[in-house]
């Protein structure tokens, strides 16, 4: 077959739509006050040579004038295949007084984290992969396992229809207490934190999250869309 400039950009909008990228950009509030910006992109791509497979990066940044007083350079990246099962995670985290490396590796078709011998079931989710989830429009179980670096937690969502608003809890099963660091960075303490309030909103119409709100007492931590 001759290649032609016609059948090159037939090629090009072909593994676009195969390997498509989303991005979504939120700012970071605590105490109702703008401190950070994170972004929320997803794509498609290869993974021991496996292409249906999506890739998520969430990027956290705290704004300049806030780097002098608690700086945070936080990114988390997952893979998930189509059945939702995490294939890899990855996160570095700098704030100041916490640096986390956590990244997995598979071992006979099971997710491990590096370094350890606790693995990563088909049927956990940890929260980037939950709302990845319900950002994409797919439904979750009403019931599941979450897990967060080593401990894991009996874990339940439901929609208020109404309010177009999902409410997440979270408790922790004590006979797997087996965190892998014993210091997380604020992002993830602030969605476990014990008898918090977890509300995540949604628009209507695009099934987009609009804002999560992650609240206990006076500590309120929220990510609002920035359109």
């Amino acid at each position: 077959m001759e290649i032609t400039r016609n059948n090159i950009i037939i090629l090009i909008i072909l593994f676009s739509s195969l390997f498509s990228n989303e991005e979504f950009n939120y700012k970071i509030k605590y105490f109702g006050i703008h401190v950070a910006d994170c972004s929320i992109s997803s794509s498609d791509t290869l993974f021991n040579n496996n292409a249906k497979i999506k890739k998520v990066i969430f990027d956290v940044k705290t704004k300049s004038f806030f780097d002098f007083f608690f700086p945070i350079n936080n990114k988390y990246s997952i893979y998930l295949n189509r059945e939702n099962r995490i294939l890899s995670f990855t996160k570095n985290t700098d704030q100041p007084k916490v640096e986390n490396f956590l990244k997995t590796e598979i071992i006979n078709d099971k997710v491990f984290y590096s370094d350890s011998n606790f693995e990563i079931l088909p049927n956990y989710y940890n929260i980037f992969s939950v709302l990845y989830i319900l950002m994409s429009g797919k439904i979750l179980p009403e019931y599941f396992i979450m897990e967060r670096e080593g401990l894991v937690y009996n874990s339940s969502i439901n929609l208020d229809e109404k309010k177009m608003m999902y409410t997440l809890d979270l408790k922790k099963i004590e006979s797997d207490d087996y965190s892998i660091i014993p210091h997380t960075d604020i992002f993830t303490w602030a969605v476990f934190m014990e008898n918090a309030q977890r509300k995540i909103f949604i628009n209507s119409k695009t099934k987009i999250i609009e804002k999560c709100v992650f609240s206990k007492g006076l500590i309120a931590i929220s990510a609002h869309l920035n359109p």
